[in-house]
């Protein structure tokens, strides 16, 4: 029996090769295996991430930024420590600091604005500015933000863009003791 069916496999082993070899076309080679498609994705060109907003923009713009000033010169005029300063003002002095202001920020935050005024330093210079004046222009600025609703993120930017104009700005130092500034 083992015989027979060794015998059985030789001869299709054999009747296979001679009928491979007796073919009057040649054995075909395998075709190359295509790479996997992405059903047509591999052209599409992957969109760039957009560049992130400005701040001038996540603020909401030049509307936005005239409304946070308004709100500032208002909670300045009605602050104990600021309104005596704010009060000595002409009223065409007083727009002209609203002015500088709004361009200001609108230029520091990416707007298209250009401001027109002096440095912090010659601007504010001889005004013997207090430590404690400056905590009241940021608590001003602080409540006007809150007022327009500008959300946290967007404020701790136009902190920071604040905060290095405290060195040029302040003239009286407190004696003895140091007086940080708010946030």
């Amino acid at each position: 029996m083992y015989t027979r069916s060794l015998a059985c496999s030789v001869l299709i082993v054999a009747c296979t090769f001679v009928s491979a070899c007796g073919s009057k076309h040649p054995p075909k080679s395998p075709e190359p295996i295509a790479a996997p498609s992405n059903a047509g994705v591999e052209n599409t060109p992957v969109p760039e991430p957009s560049p992130p907003k400005s701040l001038y923009d996540r603020v909401g713009g030049k509307d936005a930024i005239t409304k946070i000033v308004d709100s500032f010169m208002k909670n300045l005029a009605g602050n104990e420590i600021t309104k005596k300063r704010f009060a000595r003002l002409s009223k065409a002095r007083t727009e002209k600091f609203r002015e500088h202001f709004t361009e200001q920020l609108c230029q520091e935050t990416g707007g298209d604005c250009t401001y027109t005024g002096k440095d912090m330093k010659s601007a504010h210079k001889g005004l013997r500015i207090t430590d404690a004046e400056w905590d009241a222009f940021i608590w001003a600025f602080k409540a006007a933000m809150e007022e327009n609703s500008v959300g946290e993120v967007e404020r701790a930017d136009l902190y920071a863009l604040l905060a290095p104009m405290k060195d040029k700005i302040v003239e009286v130092k407190p004696k003895g003791k140091t007086v940080q500034s708010l946030p």
